[in-house]
């Protein structure tokens, strides 16, 4: 989850260009966020993700498989 939708932009457009597959969608509903979106990728990627959303100073808060 972001602080904000130009945060999951940019996320999203980097998974892209880093070719990781990634969709955005809504928030779980046991969650909150400011933006209500966030992005749904694989577990692995998800490391990747995080430490490009840290090193740009993005607020993140990881969510493991809520399915």
């Amino acid at each position: 989850m972001f602080q904000n939708i130009r945060q999951v932009i940019n996320a999203e457009l980097w998974c892209v260009k880093n070719k990781i597959l990634v969709r955005v969608i809504p928030v779980p509903k046991p969650y909150s966020t400011e933006c209500g979106l966030c992005l749904e990728l694989d577990g692995a990627d998800g490391d990747r993700l995080e430490q490009f959303a840290v090193e740009n100073g993005m607020g993140i808060q990881r969510i493991q498989s809520v399915k």
